[in-house]
C-alpha cells in the first residue's frame, strides 16, 4: 500500500525550517548592516581626521584617526594614528593607538620607535629601553638609525641620555662602527660627555681596524686640545680606508675644524672628483687663503669639461663662477654665472653676477638685474628677498646710505616684518644718525621675538653707545646674554655699557674675555680705549695693533686710534 505524502505535515516542516532558517538570515542581513556601518563610520571618521589634519588641528585629527582605526582592521590607519598623535602632543591618543596597532600586527618593527618616543615623553625609561631594545634588536642596518633619531627629537635630554645608557650598558648596540659613532656623538651632544668617552674607549677596543672609529677618536682629541693626537688618528683612519671617498670628505672637515683648512683641500684633491668634491676643496682653499691652489682647481675644472663638454652641468658652471669671482676675475666668472639655467640656482647666479658687475665698475647694471629680479614672478621667494639685501649692501659701499634705507623698506612692503631687511635697516639708520628710526626697528625685532640675542644686543648697545640711557641698554645686554651667554659680540656690549657707566675694571674683564671667544678689531677698539682711559696706553697699542693685523681697514678702529690721537 502507497503512503500519500500528508500535506499537513509537508506544512509543518516547511514552517519549521522557515523558522530556523529566518533568524540565519536576518543574523547575517543584521552582520551584513553592522559591517557596512562599521565600513561607514570608519570612512567618515578617516575623512574627518583628513580635513582637520589639512586645517592644522591635529589633535583633532588624532582623534579621528584612532576612532576610523578602532573600526578598521587596517593597521595602516592605527599607525597613521599614533603619529599624528605623538605630533600633536596627545599621549593618551598615541598610547591608545599604539595598542590597536599592536593588536593587528604584533610582529611590526616599525612601531617599535614610536613606543618608545612616547614612552620617553612619559618618562617611562624602563619601558623605552625596552622598546629601543627590540628594535635593535631586529636590526637589518637600518633600525638603528631609526633608534638614535627618536633619541635625539625628544626634549627629555637627561631622560634620553640614561636610556641610551642602559642600551649600551645592556650591550644593545649593534655591530655597526657608524652606529656606535652616531650613539656616541648623541651621548655627548645630550650633555653626557663620560658616556661618549666610555662609548669611544669600548669602539675603539671592539673596531680598531675600522676608520671611523679613528675619525671618533679624532673629534675626541681636538675637543681635548691635543691636536697632534687628534691629526694623527686622522692619518690612521685615511690609510685604513684610503678610497672610501665618504671618508675622506669626513676627514676634510675634520681637518678644517682642527685649524687645518689646507689639509682638509688637500684630502679631498685625492681620488675620484665631483662637484660636491669640488665644491668642498674651493670652501676649504678660500678658507686657507691658497689664491694659488684655487688657481690650479680653477684650471683642472676648465680642462675637464674642454674634455668632456657632458661633465659641464650647472653645478660646475656654479663652482667655476665661485673660482672666477675668488681669483678677481669678474668678466670670467659673470660668463660662467650667465651659463647657469636650472631654476634651483638661477636666482642665487643672478646676485652673483650683479656683484660681477659692480666690481667691473658697472654699478647701474647691477642695481638694474637686481631690480629685475625684485619684480620678476619666481618661485625663489630667498633670491628676491637676497636681492633686496645685495641693492642695499651695494649702495651702502658706495656711500648711499640713504637709497640703501629706501631700498630695505621697499623689501619690506614685499617681506613684511623680514628679520634681516629690518636688522640691517636699523643699523642703516644708525649709522645715518638716524637714532629714533633704528630703535623703532629693532624694537620691532624684539616685539617679534623676544628671543632674539641679536636684536636685544643691538638694541642695548646702540643705546649705550649713542644715548645715556644706560640702564635700559644694560637691561636688554643681559637678556641677550642670557640666551648666549658666550657669543663675543654680546660679551663686547656688555664691557662697553659698563666703560660707558664708569665701572673701567669691570668693563676690561668683559672686553678681554670678548677678545679672547673672538678676535676682533671692533673689540679691539673697544678694549683699546678702555686701556687707553685706564693709563695703560702701551698695552692699548697693543691690542690696537693686532686689530690692525685684522683688518687694517676696520672704520671703527681706525676712527677709535684718530679720535684719541694714538
Amino acid at each position: 500500500m502507497r503512503i500519500m505524502p500528508c500535506r499537513t505535515a509537508s506544512l509543518l516542516i516547511m514552517i519549521l525550517l522557515l523558522a530556523v532558517a529566518a533568524p540565519v538570515a536576518w543574523a547575517a542581513e543584521a552582520d551584513a548592516r553592522t559591517a557596512e556601518d562599521t565600513a561607514e563610520d570608519s570612512l567618515v571618521s578617516l575623512l574627518s581626521a583628513e580635513f582637520d589634519l589639512q586645517g592644522g588641528e591635529t589633535a583633532s585629527a588624532a582623534a579621528g584617526y584612532l576612532d576610523a582605526a578602532r573600526s578598521s582592521a587596517d593597521p595602516a590607519l592605527a599607525e597613521r594614528a599614533a603619529r599624528v598623535a605623538l605630533a600633536a602632543g596627545e599621549p593618551e591618543v598615541a598610547q591608545q593607538a599604539l595598542a590597536r596597532w599592536a593588536a593587528l600586527q604584533p610582529e611590526s618593527v616599525e612601531r617599535l620607535p614610536l613606543e618608545a618616543n612616547l614612552a620617553l615623553r612619559l618618562g617611562e625609561r624602563d619601558a623605552a629601553a625596552g622598546s629601543f631594545s627590540k628594535l635593535l634588536a631586529a636590526d637589518d642596518g637600518s633600525h638603528w638609525q631609526q633608534a638614535l633619531q627618536a633619541l635625539a627629537q625628544t626634549d627629555a635630554r637627561d631622560l634620553s641620555a640614561s636610556v641610551l645608557g642602559d642600551l649600551f650598558d645592556a650591550g644593545a648596540l649593534p655591530a655597526v662602527p657608524d652606529a656606535w659613532y652616531g650613539f656616541g656623538s648623541l651621548a655627548r651632544d645630550l650633555g653626557d660627555d663620560a658616556l661618549s668617552d666610555r662609548m669611544a674607549d669600548a669602539a675603539m677596543q671592539r673596531f680598531p681596524d675600522r676608520a671611523r672609529v679613528w675619525l671618533w677618536q679624532a673629534d675626541r682629541q681636538r675637543r681635548a686640545g691635543n691636536l697632534v693626537a687628534a691629526r694623527a688618528a686622522v692619518d690612521k683612519a685615511l690609510a685604513l680606508e684610503p678610497a672610501d671617498t665618504r671618508l675622506r670628505m669626513t676627514a676634510a672637515t675634520e681637518l678644517n675644524t682642527q685649524g687645518d683648512p689646507a689639509a682638509a683641500a688637500a684630502i679631498l684633491a685625492k681620488g675620484p672628483q665631483n662637484a660636491i668634491i669640488r665644491t668642498g676643496r674651493v670652501a676649504y682653499l678660500a678658507r686657507a687663503h691658497d689664491e694659488a691652489g684655487m688657481l690650479v682647481l680653477y684650471d683642472e675644472i676648465k680642462a675637464v669639461v674642454a674634455e668632456d663638454p657632458s661633465q659641464l652641468d650647472d653645478a660646475h658652471r656654479f663652482l667655476l663662477g665661485q673660482l672666477g669671482e675668488l681669483l678677481k676675475r669678474p668678466q670670467e666668472a659673470m660668463d660662467w654665472y650667465e651659463g647657469v639655467r636650472d631654476q634651483t640656482r638661477r636666482g642665487e647666479a643672478e646676485l652673483r653676477i650683479a656683484v660681477q658687475l659692480d666690481a667691473l665698475g658697472r654699478t647701474d647694471e647691477a642695481e638694474q638685474r637686481l631690480r629685475e629680479l625684485q619684480v620678476a614672478e619666481r618661485e625663489d621667494g630667498q633670491s628676491v628677498l637676497d636681492s633686496y639685501l645685495l641693492q642695499a649692501e651695494l649702495q651702502r659701499k658706495h656711500q648711499r646710505d640713504q637709497d640703501a634705507v629706501d631700498t630695505y623698506s621697499r623689501g619690506l612692503l614685499v617681506f613684511e616684518d623680514d628679520p634681516q631687511l629690518l636688522y640691517a635697516r636699523a643699523l642703516t639708520h644708525e649709522h645715518l644718525d638716524q637714532l629714533d628710526e633704528a630703535e623703532a626697528d629693532l624694537r620691532r625685532l624684539v616685539a617679534i621675538n623676544p628671543q632674539d640675542a641679536n636684536a636685544l644686543n643691538a638694541l642695548g648697545y646702540t643705546l649705550a653707545d649713542r644715548t645715556e640711557r644706560f640702564e635700559e641698554a644694560l637691561g636688554y645686554i643681559r637678556r641677550a646674554l642670557e640666551i648666549e651667554p658666550e657669543t663675543p659680540a654680546i660679551v663686547d656690549s656688555l664691557g662697553w655699557v659698563m666703560y660707558r657707566m664708569g665701572n673701567a675694571s669691570e668693563a676690561l674683564v668683559q672686553l678681554r674675555k670678548a677678545f679672547e671667544l673672538q678676535p676682533d678689531p671692533e673689540v679691539a677698539a673697544h678694549l683699546g680705549e678702555v686701556l687707553w682711559h685706564s693709563g695703560q696706553r702701551e698695552q692699548a697699542r697693543a691690542i690696537w695693533q693686532r686689530g690692525l693685523d685684522l683688518d687694517p681697514e676696520n672704520v671703527v678702529l681706525k676712527d677709535t686710534m684718530q679720535r684719541l690721537d694714538a
